[in-house]
């Protein structure tokens, strides 16, 4: 075609001016350009084409693929509904089962609960007595070290006194410190000799360095009936006085606080021995001075239990 068209020009090229075929030349290549556009469209189109075809196929493909799959869906709901109205059917048999026996079994949980309770609060008290009892336990061991150091102390005092009359024991947690009428006393009188005194020191400064000892003054007698004479009428009387001499002698140390000391007299009525013979009757003839840890702790403790 280009051709030809270059043909009829140069036939005319004589008759037509020179603007003229300029103008068509032009309008030629405008008209290949756009033949050129057209064609270049018409590609892509069929390009688009292809690719919407093949788009379409696989809709299809999962358009097939997802009622397949709702088909499944419905089918195995119809089997799930099924098995659920099995399951109801057999719940409302076992409620109404449970219905009937559930009086019994609240009346036995409620009893079970009751019965924990219980339990727990034994299991509660006997921590708690567990407790006192080690407390109590603590405590008194704690006063058996006071007692066995008061008794420590009292021996090492009286060292000197041993074989003189005089001898030293523990028993109920009190420290005994047993003293014969030999050492304190002549025959059937409550004035103290000088070696009783010098005892009676001693056992005095022991007790000034601890103001909790309480102290008990214990006059004994064998069971000779005294001869009276004057405000001394029998035993009794010649006990107190001794228990009391004593006290006195005691509480010349100041350090001692007068409330913590107690004169006792007992007479022939707590002898150590038979009064059968000589040498047993001098052994009731005594004065015992009994010293007591303070118990004020321990007896708190007695009486929250």
């Amino acid at each position: 075609m280009p051709a030809l068209l270059l043909s009829m020009a140069a036939g005319c090229f004589s008759c037509v001016s020179s603007k003229k075929y300029n103008e068509l030349l032009d309008k030629q290549t405008r008209c290949a350009a756009t033949a050129a556009d057209l064609e270049k469209s018409n590609q892509e189109c069929r390009t688009d084409l292809v690719e919407s075809n093949a788009l379409n196929e696989r809709l299809q493909k999962d358009l097939k693929a997802a009622n397949t799959q709702i088909d499944t869906l419905q089918r195995n709901y119809l089997l799930t509904a099924a098995d659920l109205a099995a399951l109801r059917k057999d719940y409302n048999k076992m409620d109404d089962k449970y219905k009937s026996t559930v009086s019994g079994k609240d009346a036995l949980a409620e009893e079970l609960s009751v019965k924990e309770q219980q339990l727990n609060q034994q299991a509660r008290q006997l921590n708690e007595q567990a407790a006192r009892l080690s407390e109590l336990q603590g405590i008194l061991d704690k006063k058996d070290q006071q007692l066995d150091a008061l008794k420590e102390k009292v021996t090492e005092a009286l060292v000197g006194f041993r074989d003189k009359g005089l001898s030293i024991h523990t028993k109920n947690g009190k420290v005994y410190v047993s003293m014969d009428e030999k050492l304190l006393f002549p025959s059937g009188s409550w004035t103290v000799n000088p070696q009783g005194r010098e005892a009676l020191y001693e056992i005095a400064n022991v007790m000034a360095k601890d103001a909790d000892i309480h102290v008990m003054v214990e006059g004994h007698t064998d069971d000779v009936p005294l001869k009276g004479k004057g405000d001394i009428k029998d035993n009794w009387d010649l006990s107190v006085k001794r228990a009391t001499s004593i006290v006195k002698i005691i509480l010349e140390n100041k350090g001692i606080n007068p409330a913590n000391i107690m004169a006792a007299g007992r007479g022939e009525y707590v002898p150590l021995v038979s009064n059968d013979t000589p040498e047993n009757r001098a052994k009731n003839r005594r004065t015992e001075i009994i010293l007591t840890p303070n118990l004020d702790e321990l007896f708190k403790i007695l009486e929250t239990n």
